[in-house]
């Protein structure tokens, strides 16, 4: 009996495609493509995100002379502690919205070493975009491509040094809550995440790449001013129809949604697993 083998950048395709049609065809760039979201996450990342930044940075290879490429920069979270150690940084974005906080945050702290590109990486044109080689590729995160294989693809043709990828192991406790949420206001329902780092690493490893690996825990907080406000916030999520779905949403978030202070803070938690190697001889390199 003949067996055939996995395409793994297919099921990334298939899972990606998924999660988007579930979501009424937004995908990740477009989700983001909001001011409000896009602040709030800033603020998510001022407030509670230092730990969560630092576990991050400590986990890459950094030198002063490198030349950084940060795809799916966000408001700047890694690109603005790159910009303090490194010689210069190029900031990928998609969402206009987060791209105007990366501008007002550099602008704020005059930061001067850091260009930015609003495009989606998939749009990228490698000549007339960008000023390869890179030593350094980071993306945090910032997964969410429908053919991850070209992605990482390009990548490393812009790349001089090392890669890194940070995504999501296994469930996330935002996963966890959708299907809850998702059981009780709409019943049987089957919920999509989006493909999780074993497909990725499947994908790279059927490309020739056979990276480093590292699993760890990492926590994020999302403040409200009120319950309201959660419950007006995850009602658009959810796309809630009806006073019956507020109602029960409503007191789903009042069992997970916690007071702290002046706040209202849901807690999420999820395992990164980052994936490295050095581009100029694509085997793993110890650690």
């Amino acid at each position: 009996m003949a067996t055939y083998p996995i395409e793994w950048s297919e099921v990334w395709i298939d899972q990606m495609k998924r999660h988007n049609e579930m979501n009424g065809g937004m995908d990740c760039a477009a989700y983001w493509d909001s001011e409000e979201e896009a602040r709030n996450y800033w603020r998510m990342i001022e407030r509670d995100g230092g730990e969560y930044v630092k576990v991050l940075l400590d986990k890459i290879t950094i030198k002063s002379t490198y030349r950084v490429l940060d795809i799916g920069a966000g408001p700047g979270t890694l690109a603005i502690p790159f910009s303090k150690v490194t010689a210069h940084v190029t900031a990928v974005e998609p969402s206009a919205s987060m791209a105007r906080v990366l501008q007002e945050n550099l602008e704020e702290r005059r930061i001067g070493n850091v260009d930015c590109i609003q495009k989606r990486w998939e749009e990228v044109d490698v000549e007339r975009d960008l000023k390869p080689p890179y030593d350094l590729v980071v993306a945090s995160f910032s997964l969410g491509m429908t053919d991850i294989k070209a992605a990482v693809q390009k990548m490393t043709k812009v790349s001089s040094g090392f890669v890194y990828l940070a995504w999501f192991a296994g469930d996330t406790s935002w996963d966890v809550q959708a299907r809850e949420v998702s059981a009780l206001l709409f019943g049987d329902v089957e919920y999509h995440p989006m493909p999780k780092s074993d497909v990725l690493f499947n994908v790279l490893y059927q490309m020739g790449v056979y990276p480093n690996i590292r699993v760890f825990p990492l926590k994020m907080c999302h403040r409200f001013p009120s319950l309201d406000d959660a419950l007006n916030y995850f009602g658009g999520q959810y796309r809630v129809e009806t006073d019956d779905q507020m109602a029960k949403l409503s007191g789903y978030l009042s069992q997970v949604v916690e007071e702290d202070g002046e706040s209202w803070v849901l807690k999420y938690d999820f395992l990164n697993m980052m994936v490295w190697w050095n581009n100029n001889h694509r085997e793993t390199q110890g650690g």
